[in-house]
């Protein structure tokens, strides 16, 4: 069981994706799921507000049971699961952190970091393209930035440090994973 975890613009997604070319494994995105649940498509904007609508903290808390339930659900069909979402709260990462020991597989966070600059700059690129399910602003990112809870040390051990201002190298990452698991 893998999760992604970083600010907005850190470069989750581009990591999972360089991944699954190279490792088996099946992704949920938590920007899909989390407008599924509210009846809408990946590319379709919510226009919710920070705290409102698809963002109200109810909706957050919503969005990560159901990725939870998908995880099990892929998990126990005998795959490997990435879940790629933020993960900025410790209390989301234990979730699947106890999810991963209760199934007895491997748990792995994907921490994806990038220069404040450069997460404000992708921020902008992707506002300004408006085609990816994500729908973080820079109101977002400074709220993340005010708000996110860092890895423990704990967490850290279970971590795969990745330096998103390099091209991710998804083979690199398959080898690093084969020798966790």
């Amino acid at each position: 069981l893998i999760i992604t975890h970083g600010l907005s613009g850190s470069g989750k997604t581009t990591v999972a994706q360089a991944l699954l070319e190279h490792y088996p494994a099946i992704r949920i995105r938590s920007d899909v799921e989390r407008k599924r649940l509210h009846g809408l498509t990946a590319s379709t904007r919510s226009r919710s507000d920070l705290d409102r609508g698809l963002y109200a903290p109810e909706a957050t808390a919503r969005t990560y049971e159901r990725l939870a339930r998908l995880a099990r659900i892929v998990v126990e069909a005998g795959y490997t699961v990435i879940i790629d979402a933020a993960f900025l709260k410790q209390e989301q990462r234990m979730m699947f952190h106890a999810l991963a020991e209760e199934l007895r597989v491997p748990f792995v966070i994907l921490d994806c970091q990038a220069p404040v600059d450069a997460l404000r700059g992708r921020i902008g690129r992707r506002q300004s393209e408006a085609h990816d399910a994500s729908e973080a602003t820079l109101v977002v990112l400074e709220r993340q930035l005010a708000t996110q809870e860092s890895l423990t040390e704990s967490e850290k051990t279970h971590a795969l440090k990745i330096d998103t201002m390099q091209p991710p190298d998804g083979d690199r990452m398959a080898r690093l994973l084969h020798k966790r698991t």
